[in-house]
């Protein structure tokens, strides 16, 4: 009798100690208050009614069946595990796919934007290059108005200047034309009162006609040699002037 309580006091004394890091220690504890509840009710009625043997069997059975629904209750608690790891996993993945989807956005916007400014970069880059044409072209035109406008003041003043020659040649030579006319007028009747002065046959003839009409002969022949000069100088404005392209 005292042997088999010593042996009942000695399993009284076991520590169940487990170790785990989460919920399942909960359970363990849980089995382990179970199992000293029972056992300190097994052992009240071994003490009173002299059954150890029963008592350590149910004790034994009950320990068992703890053991399977702590099993059970473990294999629920990996599922149930597995499942909130699944259920993170996926979310998690709906959301990296979510934030993939949305850099993705992001970045075939940015894409677009980029090929949008590369076109009118590109479109600007040609409208520059148009422009540029342009203005070489204009200045090309500028430059040959310049020059022709430099070829027109140029002309323009030559054109002036030949014409105030010319104007001057014709005046001079309408002068020479009409001292000449004069003096063949002139030069004839020198001639006749010469000639009437050297026959003595009048005395209205004057000593100094055959004087004069030396003079007028002599003038008659500047005068016709300025003339001839000056229809020459008359005839190379006018071919210059042709030249020129503003002859009339």
């Amino acid at each position: 009798m005292n042997k088999q309580s010593d042996s009942l006091d000695d399993g009284d004394e076991e520590v169940v100690v487990i170790e785990q890091r989460d919920k399942r220690t909960y359970i363990y504890i849980g089995i382990a208050a179970v199992i000293g509840i029972a056992a300190g009710g097994l052992i009240g009625a071994l003490l009173s009614g002299q059954r150890w043997q029963e008592a350590y069997q149910a004790l034994e059975t009950r320990y068992h069946q703890l053991e399977q629904v702590n099993q059970k209750t473990l294999v629920d608690s990996d599922q149930q595990t597995h499942l909130k790891i699944q259920q993170l996993s996926k979310e998690f993945d709906q959301k990296l796919a979510d934030e993939k989807s949305a850099y993705q956005k992001q970045v075939d916007e940015l894409n677009g934007k980029i090929e949008q400014l590369a076109q009118e970069k590109a479109e600007l880059a040609k409208q520059l290059s148009t422009e540029k044409s342009k203005i070489t072209q204009v200045n090309k035109v500028n430059n040959r108005l310049n020059h022709q406008a430099d070829l027109q003041a140029t002309m323009f003043e030559r054109s002036r200047e030949l014409f105030q020659k010319e104007l001057k040649v014709k005046q001079s030579l309408e002068s020479l034309e009409k001292e000449r006319e004069t003096l063949q007028q002139k030069k004839k009747e020198l001639k006749k009162e010469c000639d009437l002065y050297l026959q003595g046959t009048s005395w209205d003839a004057h000593s100094d006609a055959c004087d004069q009409q030396d003079a007028a002969n002599e003038r008659l022949g500047k005068v016709n040699q300025l003339i001839k000069v000056n229809q020459m100088d008359l005839k190379e404005i006018q071919a210059l002037a042709k030249d020129l392209g503003i002859d009339e």
